[in-house]
């Protein structure tokens, strides 16, 4: 599988050309040309190209980026399930964005389009006529990339590079002042505990670990920040990154008082393959690595699956454990629980899936939670009874969220 980023449209006709038997190919047309615009830096455009590339590694065909910044995909011998997966994991990647799902939830038609060119060689062939004829017209075809038969380099440019490049609505000033907060922010007051549980039917809960972590909200208060960077998903991983750093100079200043029990740990995978966390891991005694546990963001996963599996076999290497966090119920099916080689899934609860317990997507859940290991699986974010007992019901035995708090300590005036 190539990567052409330089006159895509006229090496697009090429390779149609030279497929003289379409059956068993596919094109899938990314309308990334859409995105809004902060989701449209060549960083973002870089983290999707790679991702695609990963995915389909090993297949011929190539990956061709437009000069208006959509993606075409061609690719031969793909079978159905892949390319749902391609679809899927491109849209979670941009799940953000109202091009990949509608305000109600569901998907967007318009993020993609999908052509099996056994039936639809004709149709997919003009298009992408047209597109090199207005290309020619326009006489304006950028020459920004050079043809590459490797993906391009991983995503690990330093953070000093980033933050002048991500479109964030911040400048490069604003972002030093923030960095500069940081370094003088009481992190202690930020940091929060929230139990993840076995629960039994009668609703008695036994805590296996603590996860670790940021209140974001209350960060956010402390640093007095204008701007809403919670919800700008580039600029909240680039700030992540740096409360990664604060939170473990912090907890390594402080083994006794903060390991004294089994935790988790959320960090970024940049994080885990950096200096930082090698000198956090060299203040631990290696029984205190067995009781913790490594959760990795799912979009982290995507981003870079190389820098993944690298990070993700050191540490289990070191004698942690690993969790894959930030899952939904339906990607939970979708993704290949064992290639990713993790020791946890962490699904977040929506209200919105509770239905007949005998439909088909349900019948699925209980056997993929029964593959991987009932006491594998954590439902998060389960803020009443009726998501414990959803997910009791599908054989899912760890369980974390405000209504477990409330039953490990009902007295608690602090709200995770």
């Amino acid at each position: 599988m190539i990567i052409v980023q330089k006159s895509s449209e006229i090496k697009l006709i090429e390779l149609l050309n030279l497929i003289r038997d379409p059956v068993g190919w596919h094109a899938v047309h990314f309308h990334l040309n859409n995105l809004l615009d902060q989701y449209k830096s060549e960083y973002q455009f870089k983290i999707a190209v790679n991702l695609i590339h990963d995915m389909l590694k090993g297949y011929e065909g190539g990956i061709y980026q437009m000069v208006d910044n959509s993606i075409i995909v061609v690719c031969g011998e793909l079978d159905k399930a892949v390319l749902n997966k391609l679809v899927f994991q491109l849209r979670y990647l941009y799940m953000d964005d109202p091009i990949s799902y509608l305000d109600t939830g569901e998907e967007n038609k318009d993020f993609c389009t999908i052509y099996d060119l056994r039936q639809q060689w004709q149709e997919f062939s003009d298009i992408c006529s047209r597109r090199m004829a207005l290309l020619v017209r326009k006489n304006s075809a950028p020459e920004r990339f050079e043809r590459v038969s490797a993906p391009a380099q991983p995503v690990s440019e330093n953070i000093e590079t980033r933050s002048s490049t991500l479109k964030t609505g911040f400048n490069v000033l604003q972002l030093a002042d923030v960095e500069s907060d940081l370094d003088k922010a009481d992190i202690q007051s930020v940091l929060r505990r929230q139990p993840i549980c076995v629960v039994s039917p009668a609703m008695s809960v036994r805590k296996v670990f603590d996860e670790m972590y940021i209140n974001i909200a209350h960060l956010r208060q402390l640093l007095k920040i204008g701007s809403d960077f919670i919800s700008n998903r580039w600029l909240f991983k680039y700030l992540t990154q740096l409360l990664d750093v604060q939170m473990l100079d912090f907890i390594g200043h402080n083994i006794n008082r903060y390991m004294e029990s089994p935790v988790s740990l959320n960090l970024n995978v940049e994080t885990l393959i950096s200096g930082r966390f090698a000198e956090f891991d060299a203040v631990l005694k290696p029984s205190a690595k067995v009781s913790i546990v490594i959760e990795i963001p799912v979009m982290d996963v995507f981003a870079d699956i190389h820098a993944f599996h690298l990070a993700r076999k050191e540490v289990q290497r070191l004698g942690y454990r690993v969790c894959l966090d930030g899952i939904s119920v339906e990607s939970f099916l979708m993704i290949d629980r064992e290639r990713m080689g993790v020791d946890l899934v962490k699904i977040q609860w929506n209200a919105d899936i509770e239905e007949d317990l005998t439909s088909r997507e349900n019948k699925d859940v209980i056997k993929a939670v029964s593959s991987f290991g009932s006491n594998r699986v954590i439902l998060c974010r389960c803020d009443n009874k009726e998501a414990v007992q959803y997910g009791q019901a599908l054989g899912i035995s760890l369980f974390q969220g405000r209504y477990i708090d409330s039953l490990i300590s009902p007295n608690t005036k602090i709200e995770n």
